[in-house]
């Protein structure tokens, strides 16, 4: 993901389910003039809170992303970083959408929509250590860009 968002120098990101901060932390440290982050574990927060420290030009919010994300301004994010869990909201339609309104015209949403290790297979008796070939369409680098 973060081979894939390129020089951030300067832009306004969101993180969609920050989690516990990692991408947001990396992403802050490669020099984003701002990012907002969005988890619905208030656990999660905390620890992205102690990750970031004081960092004011962090702000973390407890969301629930099944419910419209009409806090956020319209037009006001480059880039937006949905990693892991796109696959657990039902309410992809909305949520696509709101992204769609808070991003600039032209930014661009990343998503990983699974854990990469979901494309390993294991055999039943593994005979290595090592899983097996990823799918060519697993190895594919895609950065689609909403419009």
């Amino acid at each position: 993901m973060l081979d894939l968002v390129g020089d951030v120098t300067g832009l306004h990101v969101l993180d969609i389910a920050c989690s516990a901060g990692h991408y947001i932390a990396e992403l802050r440290a490669r020099g984003t003039a701002e990012a907002v982050g969005l988890e619905g574990s208030a656990t999660l927060l905390r620890h992205a809170r102690e990750r970031l420290g004081h960092d004011t030009a962090v702000p973390l919010h407890r969301h629930n992303l099944e419910e419209p994300l009409d806090f956020l301004p319209q037009s006001s994010f480059d880039l937006a970083v949905m990693a892991l869990v796109h696959h657990h909201i039902e309410a992809r339609k909305p949520l696509l959408a709101e992204l769609h309104r808070a991003l600039l015209p032209g930014g661009t949403l990343l998503v990983s929509a699974t854990h990469p290790t979901a494309d390993w297979t294991w055999p039943a008796a593994p005979t290595s250590t090592r899983p097996a070939s990823r799918p060519a369409w697993a190895a594919a680098s895609l950065s689609p860009t909403v419009a």
